[in-house]
């Protein structure tokens, strides 16, 4: 056999054998970081919910009022008399919502939060950066004039109630997440910080079901126990479930008339223009992993570059309205990967891109050549590579991620507010298990009401405000059982969960979201942080408290948070 006939063989051999490379260390990347964030390469998902749960919505203004005989691992059980809180939030903090018109000035952002794009000065001082997003959003939001305002041509905004989700004054902006298996509380949590943040009319969520893995995904979400609070939201039109099912192919160009001219003519590298004309990638799922994170990674490409908006991984939660960022021209965007200094170092946990972009059609390309490969790691380095990262903002931690650059590199900069060491620590609600909780605060301090506030009374802005707050401080209150204001069944000394002074106020202010990383199994103890949003929530969507613009909830009753059977 002559040399010639032999390099054709020789040059599969070579593809072959660097497509075996690529998905060996593709697995070997996806198995460590499963890993890391799950603690089993197989475990992707947080249980069902225990048997037994109840599911009817309490009474809106009373909180859950469980008998005092629980104990909690056989000892103490604060339960029935504990109170939800030492303080009186200030629900409103952030003020009046930006309207609908708002954009973002992304390069003011980044000058503030990252410095130079070489230098990346300011990357490390999330503190500052948050506390900039927080105090000084005249000088980063504006409202564009004339036609270049989203609302032209668009109706008058009505807003929600409790059957009608109202008419936006602009374009609805998409909201996409993901999910495979049941309804779990985590995908109750996002959900809720997405209704209790964002701008209802105007968005519209996306909950994307993973048909491959179960072809009734839909249908058994829809009969499920724990999104049964949820279904009068589907009625109203806020959420959208939808099948998730990977494609064969991605359209990246539709035909316009006289364009076909009845032959396929293949462009290379999976691009091929069909018979009428329409220009398609091919996606061969052979050479596509089908572990969740491989998959979702996946989703969001191909799901952005249909319908645009912004894709959320399950395991946030939302603080403030995204949509300033989702409304300018080329507002393409993800995150830093911690404190990586790579222009490369992309996180997607919350991305966003234009429907059927040049950008978006670029990434799936890409993916495509690297073996149907998503990874962020991936994807940043095509975007670096081919010179299109200034079509790709890459956000600093303080935006999405708080304590990223903090948890891998503690100790360079200010700590934020709170300050934890690990994302672990968000689930901690015992006495004393966060010692440096409030290191970084410089405010004042929050008066204490004697006795402590549940239900309706734990926010300023609510229906029946607090009428006890005594003149003292935090640092001071003690107490032991029927003193202090306490219910005479209450020891506050001896209580493992304590009520405490966090509010939603000082839960990284300034901040978009707060990426949990995965930790699907945690529940979170009485009186954490976690906790403490998940209350929050529970009086907003009970009517009885505002959320962080002042608004309150005229939509349907939602059952709020079932607590968790071993802090009963």
């Amino acid at each position: 056999m002559d040399k010639d006939s032999q390099r054709p063989a020789a040059r599969a051999l070579q593809i072959v054998r660097n497509l075996l490379v690529a998905i060996a260390v593709y697995i070997l990347i996806t198995v460590t970081l499963q890993t890391l964030f799950y603690g089993s390469p197989t475990s992707t998902r947080p249980p069902p919910p225990p048997p037994g749960h109840p599911q009817s919505p309490a009474p809106p203004s009373d909180p859950p009022s469980p008998t005092p005989s629980h104990t909690l691992n056989g000892e103490f059980s604060a339960w029935a008399s504990r109170p939800d809180s030492l303080v009186v939030a200030n629900d409103a903090y952030m003020g009046t919502r930006p309207h609908a018109d708002t954009f973002a000035n992304f390069t003011r952002l980044l000058e503030v939060c990252r410095g130079s794009f070489e230098g990346l000065e300011r990357m490390k001082y999330v503190y500052e950066c948050m506390e900039y997003l927080s105090n000084s959003r005249a000088d980063y939001n504006y409202i564009p004039t004339g036609e270049d305002a989203p609302s032209t041509g668009h109706p008058a905004f009505v807003a929600a109630s409790e059957t009608d989700i109202g008419v936006c004054n602009g374009p609805i902006i998409p909201y996409h997440i993901w999910w495979s298996g049941k309804c779990t509380w985590r995908v109750e949590l996002f959900i809720k910080s997405y209704l209790h943040s964002q701008n209802l009319p105007c968005s519209r969520l996306h909950l994307w079901l993973d048909v491959d893995a179960n072809p009734d995904a839909v249908a058994q979400m829809l009969q499920d126990p724990g999104f049964a609070m949820l279904l009068p939201l589907v009625k109203r039109g806020d959420i959208k479930l939808r099948e998730w099912r990977f494609p064969s192919r991605v359209l990246l160009r539709k035909a316009v008339d006289g364009d076909g001219n009845g032959k396929i003519i293949k462009l290379g590298d999976g691009v091929y223009i069909d018979e009428k004309g329409d220009e398609w990638l091919e996606f061969s799922t052979r050479r596509m992993t089908f572990l969740p994170v491989a998959v979702s990674d996946a989703v969001r490409f191909v799901v952005l570059h249909y319908e645009g908006g912004v894709y959320c991984d399950v395991d946030n939660v939302l603080l403030r309205d995204l949509r300033p960022l989702l409304l300018p021209p080329n507002h393409g965007f993800a995150e830093r990967w911690g404190w990586q200094r790579g222009p490369w170092d992309y996180n997607t946990a919350i991305m966003s891109l234009h429907a059927n972009s040049s950008l978006s059609q670029h990434f799936l390309k890409g993916a495509v050549k690297m073996g149907i490969n998503f990874h962020p790691f991936i994807i940043g380095r095509l975007v670096y590579k081919d010179g299109r990262g200034d079509e790709f903002t890459m956000f600093e931690d303080g935006f999405f991620d708080p304590i990223w650059g903090q948890f891998n590199t503690p100790g360079v900069t200010r700590c934020t507010v709170p300050c934890l060491e690990n994302y672990g620590q968000a689930f901690i609600g015992k006495r004393g298990g966060i010692p440096r909780d409030w290191m970084a605060y410089s405010g004042p301090q929050m008066p204490v009401v004697e006795g402590g506030v549940s239900g309706d009374e734990a926010g300023r802005n609510a229906r029946s405000p607090a009428m006890r707050i005594v003149k003292r401080w935090w640092g001071a209150a003690k107490g032991s059982g029927g003193g202090k204001g306490f219910a005479a069944d209450y020891d506050f000394e001896g209580d493992p969960f304590p009520p405490t002074n966090r509010t939603l106020e000082n839960f990284f202010r300034g901040a978009y979201a707060y990426h949990i990383h995965n930790q699907w199994a945690k529940h979170p103890e009485p009186n954490s942080w976690l906790d403490m949003v998940r209350k929050t929530h529970d009086g907003f969507l009970a009517g009885s408290r505002v959320n962080m613009y002042g608004e309150r909830w005229t939509g349907p009753k939602i059952t709020r948070y079932e607590p968790f059977p071993e802090f009963l």
